[in-house]
């Protein structure tokens, strides 16, 4: 990684990857990193597919978020088709942190049912190209935990900040608190943040 570190957010529209992106780049802020970030928007509104890159300078100036594939250090993922979709993006080595939530595009869910994905596959192709072990989360315990699944941006922030030790826990309640605004979407949020840290930590795969 040296000096810089890459990351990739693959969404798609509404599912908050634009959220996650800035609370990354504040806390990079607050805690003295230069940080760019910048978005590729495919009809964010209407659950099309969003990339968001960051680009960390620890001990350096960026000055551009955009890079190539195979060089992003950390793969954060909110949506599991997307995911698949943007694994080129990983650099031989980098992590990755997928949400196990699938929001199909419009024309595939209008397809017949017996034309519908085998959502498994997709978790296999991504074990199969990682050369790290990936750290899954489910929706589902976000919703249990933090009692929405909108937080599921912030248990992939807790997940990341665990294997990263880029930011300390302070650092990412401040980030929180400056792009969420809103002390309901605090509180949810800090909740299913400790939950990705404690999978994180715990290396807890649910796939």
């Amino acid at each position: 990684m040296g000096n810089r570190i890459n990351i990739l957010i693959s969404s798609v529209g509404g599912q908050g990857g634009l959220s996650l992106s800035r609370m990354i780049a504040v806390a990079s802020g607050i805690s003295g990193y230069s940080v760019a970030t910048g978005e590729t928007l495919g009809m964010a509104q209407r659950f099309g597919s969003v990339k968001s890159f960051v680009r960390i300078g620890l001990g350096e100036k960026v000055y551009s978020p955009v890079f190539s594939l195979r060089e992003a250090d950390y793969l954060l993922c909110l949506e599991l088709i997307e995911c698949t979709r943007n694994l080129g993006y990983l650099r031989e080595n980098g992590r990755t942190i997928a949400s196990l939530e699938v929001k199909p595009p419009i024309s595939m869910s209008l397809e017949a049912s017996k034309s519908k994905p085998n959502y498994s596959q997709y978790i296999e192709t991504l074990k199969s190209f990682a050369s790290n072990e990936i750290i899954f989360i489910d929706p589902d315990e976000v919703r249990r935990a933090a009692g929405t699944i909108k937080a599921v941006n912030a248990a992939i922030l807790g997940a990341f900040v665990s294997i990263s030790n880029l930011f300390e826990d302070k650092v990412i309640l401040e980030s929180m608190r400056e792009v969420l605004g809103s002390e309901k979407a605090i509180e949810s949020s800090r909740k299913a943040y400790e939950l990705g840290k404690s999978l994180a930590k715990n290396k807890q795969s649910l796939a």
